[in-house]
């Protein structure tokens, strides 16, 4: 059985993220844990609150926690799990995946705001630095199935095949059909797209529908949004590429700017998974 993190701070945008992923798991038999990091008011700080109250804050969330699980195994029969957690988000949830040996994370994601914009967020950290997949669900979208994946694939950035390893299990499980879709600058680069196919074809596509589409144009995120609105995918999936520090001085993560600018569930894929 597969198990889901669902991350939550009870905000409209992770309680709608949850139940999202609770329908998924319903579906496909997945368990889940609901992982909350839970902060402290920077007004009972200035106040020097005591142990005591940091105590019956912590069990005042514990049983918030407890019974948001009770409610999904409920509603959903979903074997749910809830795992309360202080301190740094990234360090808290890669221990949550390792007590519960988690298969991928699931985490709602507001609409853009000027101060996500410039310092990004907890979802485009983990996106770079989590090495598990992450799906990112927008507030207003609910789950009425996956049967259609379109995978924008971006070999220019040194990708692999390897990561339909983690899509060929999506494609799968919800007998979905697949779109691979690549945005090059440059004629050239669909010959090196080739190659890597050719290179990388160890899978038995037999079972699957699928397909290649290749187009050319400078504008990347433009033509993502543009075939999506063309195909109407139910999931995007995509591999961020870590920039080093001088490349993220010219360059943004087309990931994460989908992640913000997405208008449906995205499957962030890691480029490499320990």
């Amino acid at each position: 059985m597969k198990t889901i993190i669902v991350c939550t701070d009870f905000s409209h945008e992770a309680e709608n993220a949850t139940h999202y992923a609770a329908s998924m798991a319903k579906e496909n038999k997945y368990s889940m844990v609901l992982f909350n990091l839970q902060s402290v008011s920077i007004h009972a700080l200035n106040a020097q609150a005591s142990a005591d109250f940091f105590y019956t804050q912590t069990l005042k969330n514990q049983k918030k926690m407890e019974d948001k699980a009770a409610e999904l195994k409920r509603l959903y029969t979903v074997e749910t799990q809830h795992h309360l957690a202080s301190g740094n988000f990234i360090e808290e949830l890669e221990n949550c995946m390792q007590i519960h040996d988690c298969d991928f994370i699931v985490m709602g994601m507001a609409e853009k705001t000027l101060e996500q914009k410039l310092l990004g967020n907890r979802v485009t950290r983990a996106i770079h630095r989590i090495k598990k997949p992450i799906l990112i669900v927008p507030a207003h979208i609910e789950y009425t199935g996956i049967r259609k994946i379109l995978f924008a694939y971006d070999t220019h950035k040194s990708m692999t095949w390897s990561a339909m390893n983690d899509i060929y299990h999506f494609i799968n499980e919800f007998n979905a059909e697949i779109e691979v879709f690549n945005v090059s600058e440059r004629l050239e680069d669909f010959a090196e797209i080739i190659h890597d196919i050719d290179l990388n074809s160890g899978y038995d596509l037999d079972d699957i529908k699928y397909s290649f589409k290749m187009i050319q144009s400078i504008e990347v995120i433009k033509a993502i949004e543009e075939e999506i609105k063309l195909t109407s995918p139910d999931l995007l999936t995509m591999i961020p590429y870590k920039y080093n520090l001088v490349e993220s001085l010219f360059h943004r993560s087309k990931t994460a700017i989908m992640a913000y600018k997405n208008k449906l569930p995205l499957l962030s894929i890691p480029l490499n998974i320990d």
